[in-house]
């Protein structure tokens, strides 16, 4: 299928070098802050979040994410999740040892109230303030 002069395949990796590359440079640009120097409200979305991921608890990861849910594996295979994909995928990005959940007071890249860690795997997950609170909204694997 050709879209807009490119086959649907290529506009998709071109999307995902464009997504990796913007992400990354944005977080270049973000200053590091550890939890406990974040507003409260942002410790007590995280303190949910990190004891729900520890029990593995789906449902309640889900209800703290925001959807459509942006997700990247590598360039070429990234893209979003509904709330039934999500839920599907979840080990795809909580399986395995996830040592960044499990820190106390683990190190946030941040800017203009949105934060995000990023684990030695070059794993990195987004948190966006979202009205009174914050979600989860991206998982990004670079390459």
């Amino acid at each position: 299928m050709v879209t807009g002069g490119f086959r649907s395949s290529e506009s998709q990796a071109l999307a995902g070098l464009l997504l990796l590359g913007l992400f990354s440079i944005s977080a270049a640009g973000q200053k590091s802050v550890r939890l406990d120097k974040t507003p409260a409200a942002f410790k007590v979305f995280f303190e949910k979040f990190r004891s729900a991921v520890a029990r593995g608890d789906k449902a309640t990861v889900a209800s703290l994410t925001q959807f459509p849910f942006q997700w990247g594996f590598d360039a070429g295979d990234e893209g979003t999740w509904t709330r039934s994909q999500f839920i599907k995928k979840y080990n795809d990005v909580f399986g395995g040892e996830r040592k960044v959940f499990a820190q106390k007071n683990p190190l946030f890249y941040s800017e203009a109230g949105s934060y995000g860690l990023a684990t030695d795997d070059a794993s990195h997950y987004s948190f966006v303030k979202k009205g009174n609170s914050y979600k989860f909204t991206s998982y990004i694997v670079e390459p």
